[in-house]
């Protein structure tokens, strides 16, 4: 049986809606600030100490917001150090909200950027057929599991206003 479910992708308008709500009804924005706070510091002090450049993958890295505060704790655990951060969002609305943060936001000149408009399976796929395959310092996921649990509720009926 074939779903009936369209991508959330297709329409931002809906996606960003859809956003909106599951974040109103959900710990996502206190769950995420514990862990940038307790956890995230201990991870980062075991990925760069004897690096000249830290290599970061971010999938699904939105509009950018999360991704800078992660870059904010290397920076300020590895003062200097160039830091690589490639982000893989789908979406080139998204894409272009974290571009637009970026040249709004001081002390990112050790920070060079790569975005590919994509999800995250294409951009699997492009790495293997290309064979780029490449080592990452540190790869995080902070949009999908948000994005998986969006695609759930599209319909005006699933989430309250």
């Amino acid at each position: 049986m074939a779903s009936s479910m369209r991508s959330l992708f297709s329409d931002h308008g809906k996606y960003v809606e859809s956003f909106r709500r599951f974040l109103n009804h959900s710990t996502e924005h206190q769950c995420m600030q514990e862990f940038m706070d307790k956890k995230l510091p201990g991870i980062i002090g075991r990925i760069g100490d004897t690096k000249s450049e830290i290599k970061i993958l971010s999938i699904g890295g939105g509009a950018g917001e999360i991704d800078l505060q992660i870059l904010s704790k290397v920076q300020a655990q590895y003062p200097g150090v160039c830091i690589n951060n490639e982000v893989v969002e789908p979406s080139a609305e998204q894409i272009a909200k974290y571009k637009e943060l970026v040249a709004k936001t001081s002390n990112l000149e050790n920070v060079k950027f790569a975005w590919h408009k994509e999800t995250s399976s294409e951009y699997q796929s492009r790495m293997l057929e290309k064979k780029e395959l490449q080592k990452w310092d540190f790869i995080h996921m902070i949009q999908v599991n948000e994005n998986l649990l969006i695609s759930n509720f599209t319909s005006d009926h699933d989430l309250p206003k």
